[in-house]
């Protein structure tokens, strides 16, 4: 059982980093900025949930990010929102582009039945931080039952 269990994680680790390097169509001739606009719109059209974009933060439009730090923060706002569709049980959700110092973020939030971070074992959030890590990133993830979910993802400009 264990080498199966070992066999299992290395395979996945391998899937993750060869789907990490292919590009999202959605950034195939987009700027971050509209892929989101458009993951955000076809989210609230699909689930029915008030879904908004806020970019008021983020400043100039070009950020000076690497294609692969625009696909870490465009997957942790797929992942984020997977989350939410799978187990928030949200009315509303936010997604916010900001731009602090040199450091670009990803806000996903949501009024949803929120959970213990700590206790929350799931791999897509492990492999979203994992991705972030990669590009010099972290994600952070604020929530408690009953108050909705917060789920950061940071990337810096290089």
């Amino acid at each position: 059982m264990a080498l199966i269990e070992e066999v299992a994680r290395e395979n996945l680790a391998e899937a993750r980093a060869m789907v990490a390097a292919l590009a999202p169509v959605a950034l195939d001739s987009a700027t971050l900025v509209e892929a989101l606009e458009r993951l955000t719109e076809r989210f609230g059209r699909e689930t029915g949930l008030a879904t908004r974009l806020d970019t008021a933060a983020l400043g100039s439009p070009d950020q000076g990010l690497s294609r692969s730090q625009e696909i870490v923060l465009l997957r942790g706002a797929q992942e984020a929102l997977t989350n939410v569709r799978r187990h928030a049980a949200a009315s509303a959700v936010v997604l916010r582009v900001s731009r602090v110092g040199d450091v670009v973020a990803v806000h996903v939030e949501d009024d949803g039945v929120g959970f213990d971070p700590a206790g929350a074992p799931g791999i897509g959030l492990a492999g979203l931080r994992d991705r972030a890590e990669e590009a010099g990133g972290a994600v952070d993830v604020a929530s408690e039952p009953g108050r909705g979910t917060r789920v950061t993802v940071r990337v810096p400009v290089r």
